[in-house]
């Protein structure tokens, strides 16, 4: 287990970049909760509805976001570290913003399960262990 569990955490990033909401949905585990630090109101997405709903509030408050994907690590338990930066640009301000976030991802089953986001990207990869 480890390295399998890479694909579909970059197949949810491109999702997002493509907003393909259903590519997304497919990705995760009918359990998931997902936590963004795009979305603007900052609550957790449960479910495949939540991923949906997800996808609604960003596509609101953003005219164009895109991620750009720095490392992928698996660890030996499965889990998967992303770093990456969030490309946005507001809808009525028309600001360009980006930030760099990581994530660690559990899977269940090989789909998407939980996430956990980091607003200092390495973080995620010491938790995970996967950077000293």
């Amino acid at each position: 287990m480890g390295a399998e569990n890479e694909e579909p955490v970059l197949r949810f990033a491109d999702a997002v970049t493509h907003a393909d909401v259903e590519a997304a949905v497919a990705l995760c585990d009918p359990e998931v909760e997902f936590l963004s630090v795009l979305a603007v109101s900052g609550r957790a997405y449960r479910g495949h509805d939540g991923i949906r709903q997800y996808f609604d509030d960003v596509s609101s408050a953003w005219a164009e976001w895109r991620v750009e994907v720095h490392r992928v690590a698996a660890a030996a338990d499965g889990r998967v570290a992303i770093v990456m930066t969030m490309h946005y640009r507001g809808k009525e301000s028309g600001a360009a913003f980006s930030d760099r976030t990581g994530h660690i991802w559990t899977l269940r089953n090989g789909k998407l399960l939980r996430n956990q986001p980091y607003r200092e990207p390495e973080q995620a990869l010491r938790d995970l262990r996967v950077l000293r």
